[in-house]
């Protein structure tokens, strides 16, 4: 859960202002938002105390849930969202033995990735997987599967989902995670385990 945080001196302002870089890739006009603070870091700059919002949604477990995912040469990339919003992003380099993988597997990797980091939110919520590996809308139909396959087929199952292909350009988000040098796990999480459950 993320909480707002007061910046007191220009140093703060820096560090946060470094750790909201992280996100620029995926805030549209982010420079323009955070012009008003890039101004305070000046020496001697006059200003009063600063907040900010949380950047990532809080989940609603009532509600079916999007996963957008994409793998590269390089790693594995995921977002969760809800109702175009934003739930958490996570990202990791591929093992030794998965550069190997053929493209269908890796982006079939990707998908068992968000299911088991996320199984908290998405099992026995429907969901739906978007991703721009347009094979992988068939793997429930697919007549001949490796062991691999049918290993993550057997997991795929227990839940209640959809695969759907989601053009690579329109999946920019996931692309740009599966890129990243190192991995990462970003999320916001109920703070009480009423707001996990919903109202009532």
């Amino acid at each position: 859960m993320f909480e707002s945080e007061a910046a007191e001196n220009y140093h703060e302002i820096w560090s946060f202002l470094g750790l909201a870089g992280y996100y620029r890739r995926f805030i549209k006009d982010f420079s323009k938002i955070a012009k008003p603070m890039t101004s305070f870091t000046k020496k001697n700059a006059k200003f009063k105390l600063l907040t900010t919002a949380p950047v990532l949604a809080q989940p609603d477990v009532t509600k079916p849930f999007d996963v957008y995912c994409d793998a590269s040469g390089q790693g594995l990339g995921c977002v969760l969202m809800q109702e175009g919003r934003v739930i958490a992003y996570a990202s990791r380099q591929l093992r030794k033995h998965e550069a190997n993988y053929p493209t269908h597997d890796l982006e079939l990797a990707a998908v068992v990735h968000a299911l088991k980091i996320w199984r908290h939110y998405l099992l026995g919520n429907t969901c739906h997987i978007y991703t721009d590996h347009k094979s992988l809308k068939y793997i429930f139909t697919q007549p001949e599967l490796n062991m691999r396959q049918r290993r993550w087929l057997e997991l795929i199952k227990d839940y209640d989902l959809e695969i759907h292909y989601h053009p690579g350009k329109a999946n920019v988000v996931a692309d740009a995670l599966s890129r990243r040098a190192h991995c990462n796990v970003v999320e916001a999480r109920p703070t009480k385990k009423s707001d996990l459950l919903g109202d009532g």
